[in-house]
């Protein structure tokens, strides 16, 4: 049976456009981002936080409870797919939810200035630049202009590889792979990031989002 914070959160007691409070730790703010999620493939969002009156409020500060690492792409938006409002998310997108020194450096802001508690690395299946990845690797096309998105995630290829991937499974692996590498990445590219980790004011997952359910499934 569902706790009364689980329902409020999920929506069972909220109408659409409640105000819902900032989770106070980094576990409250992934299960926040969870049933979000869940309200988002069931079709029942409730567009949280998005009042003009909070519209206003936070036009002189905000406090993001969660950091998303994203893909670009125009089916993945995180707000929509988890079911948050205007506040709730500090979010970086890249083609790819590759790990640059930038987005490491905007995360870290999101965590030691901001006060985010959590960082979602949000991947998606048939991801096209994973895809483009595996063609230069397997060297049906060259790099050119796309090699900063590709390169990146030519480690996730390879360790798709490693377990006999072809096709389309490759694509999934080398997705998910990406996301775990991103996931690992990130505290050792920042100081910071990895100190927040080792005192628990932050959590670092990863999860992959199926485009056609709105599903995200998170990686352990």
């Amino acid at each position: 049976m569902p706790s009364p914070a689980s329902e409020r959160a999920s929506g069972a007691t909220n109408p659409p456009g409640s105000a819902l409070p900032r989770p106070g730790t980094p576990e409250d703010a992934l299960r926040r981002l969870q049933e979000g999620n869940q309200r988002f493939v069931a079709g029942a969002p409730l567009h949280p936080n998005q009042s003009l009156e909070l519209r206003r409020q936070l036009a002189g500060s905000q406090q993001p409870f969660a950091a998303v690492l994203g893909c670009s792409d125009s089916r993945t938006s995180p707000e929509l797919a988890m079911d948050a409002g205007i506040g709730d998310l500090f979010v970086c997108r890249v083609a790819g939810n590759i790990a640059t020194p930038e987005e490491a450096a905007s995360l870290l802001y999101s965590q030691a200035v901001l006060g985010t508690d959590v960082i979602l690395v949000l991947g998606h299946d048939n991801c096209g630049a994973v895809k483009a990845a595996i063609e230069v690797a397997d060297g049906k096309m060259p790099p050119g202009e796309f090699g900063p998105l590709t390169e990146p995630i030519r480690p996730a290829v390879a360790e798709a590889r490693r377990f006999g991937a072809t096709g389309d499974a490759l694509l999934h692996e080398a997705v998910t792979a990406n996301v775990r590498l991103v996931v690992e990445a990130l505290p050792r590219m920042s100081t910071g990031l990895a100190q927040a980790v080792r005192s628990g004011e932050l959590t670092i997952h990863g999860g992959v989002l199926t485009l056609a359910t709105g599903k995200i499934d998170m990686l352990s």
